[in-house]
């Protein structure tokens, strides 16, 4: 499996996102949650397949919902977009505080940027 995801990423790296996407689907299809992760970064991006966001989202859910922390920072990350899926201000600080809490780097630096207080500038 190892072997599989090695491929699909040296295919990823070298452009070839076709090929990339049928190393990591057959991984995805059993649940391997970095596998779900990148191809949903595949359909986000339109790389290799048609852009669809509600196909990247769903890959980035299942990965979620099993406590990815990337995967939730991207869910979160669609979330706070207003123009992809529609921006979920809930939705988008739930999936960022499950990624925060497992002290993914992006995540946290995210949440403490969003914690901290707003400055008069005016003055």
């Amino acid at each position: 499996m190892d072997d599989l995801f090695a491929q699909g990423t040296a295919a990823y790296d070298a452009g070839d996102y076709r090929g990339a996407r049928a190393h990591w689907q057959a991984l995805a299809d059993n649940y391997d949650l970095a596998a779900l992760r990148n191809i949903g970064h595949l359909y986000r991006r339109g790389l290799g397949v048609e852009k669809d966001l509600e196909i990247a989202r769903t890959y980035y859910r299942r990965a979620a919902r099993l406590g990815f922390a990337p995967a939730q920072f991207n869910l979160a990350m669609m979330y706070f977009d207003p123009e992809g899926i529609g921006y979920d201000g809930e939705k988008a600080r739930k999936w960022l505080a499950q990624a925060a809490a497992q002290n993914y780097p992006p995540a946290v630096e995210l949440q403490q940027i969003q914690d901290m207080p707003l400055q008069n500038f005016d003055q």
